[in-house]
């Protein structure tokens, strides 16, 4: 909720018992014809516009000073918030007794009251502040929090996907002399991986089917690297349908599987299983992995801190990650519920 429409309604939840009471008990009593049930009226009336007056004097000029780390402020806020305070309560037994000059025997208590009710009305309006500066800086924080995490995540792309680019075209580029048309197959798929990373990757969901399509992609331009094209075991199952997820969110642990891999002469060496059953996303990404090799890539650890950080802005208690190591195989399961368009 935006601060402004939270000041709104803690304004409102200040005053509705106050204009209940006036209202609901004092108003529909006016027209019962005895005088006194009028006085009453008119000074409850005169009390609420007076509380409304030290309220909103203490909301807008005297609470914010109150917060100030300049104790000149501070000082000003209470002497000066304390004179308005015993002036308009002076004024407002004034006019209470223009109202009703032989109103009550303990004519005493009528200041003292009026006094206690500016008193709250001011307390109240610092307790709003407080609780809106309080609710300002969470949100502040929580919107910092996303804005450095999108700005790391595309830090993070701009630095994966120049070495990607550069690995492939290399690679294309040797293939043009073997293979031109095959060449120009993988020169499309890159194409479309491209494409997918500048206008689709900047929104905030994509569809599943052209998430894997990338991931496809993607996967087939990392064969051409190798020679033993069956090192990588890619499946889907199920059916995506009008499911929607966050883009890129699997090709993080799908590159450090890349990376990682230890043995890609082997068959199966990396593999990569996606399953779709009501409405959730199971994703499966194993490689070939050797405990004994110490890694020590800080880039890719970046890339796991920030998929963790982005999973739980963006789905909260929706998923479930899982990291395995044994002595073979570096194992993530990662389940996702997703959401239809």
């Amino acid at each position: 909720m935006k601060k402004s429409h939270l000041a709104i309604l803690l304004n409102v939840l200040v005053w509705i018992p106050r204009f209940y009471s006036l209202l609901i008990f004092s108003l529909p009593q006016v027209n019962l014809a005895t005088p006194q049930v009028k006085i009453n009226f008119l000074l409850s009336l005169e009390g609420t516009i007076e509380s409304i007056v030290v309220f909103y004097i203490f909301y807008f000029f005297y609470s914010p000073l109150l917060f100030s780390k300049d104790k000149e402020k501070i000082r000003y806020a209470l002497w000066f918030g304390s004179i308005v305070v015993l002036v308009i309560s002076f004024i407002g037994y004034c006019v209470s007794q223009l109202i009703a000059p032989n109103y009550m025997n303990l004519k005493w208590f009528l200041p003292i009251n009026i006094l206690l009710l500016n008193i709250y009305a001011a307390f109240m309006a610092y307790l709003t502040k407080v609780f809106l500066n309080w609710y300002s800086d969470i949100f502040y924080k929580r919107q910092l929090e996303k804005k450095n995490l999108e700005t790391e995540l595309a830090l993070l792309k701009a630095q994966i996907n120049p070495h990607f680019l550069f690995n492939t075209l290399n690679n294309i580029d040797v293939l043009i002399e073997k293979d031109a048309a095959v060449a120009s197959v993988y020169l499309k798929k890159l194409s479309d991986i491209l494409r997918f990373t500048l206008y689709e990757s900047p929104s905030e969901t994509v569809a599943l089917s052209e998430e894997i399509k990338y991931i496809s992609q993607y996967i087939e331009l990392q064969k051409i690297r190798t020679s033993n094209t069956d090192f990588v075991s890619f499946t889907v199952e199920g059916n995506t349908g009008d499911l929607r997820i966050a883009p890129m969110l699997f090709i993080s642990f799908i590159e450090n599987a890349f990376k990682h891999c230890t043995d890609k002469k082997i068959n199966n060496a990396i593999e990569i299983d996606i399953a779709i059953l009501n409405g959730e996303v199971h994703f499966i990404c194993s490689n070939a992995f050797d405990i004994s090799a110490q890694l020590t890539q800080p880039k890719s650890g970046l890339g796991l801190d920030l998929i963790k950080n982005r999973l739980k802005l963006l789905y909260k208690e929706n998923y479930q990650l899982k990291i395995d190591k044994t002595n073979e195989r570096f194992i993530v399961t990662l389940t996702v519920k997703l959401h239809e368009n």
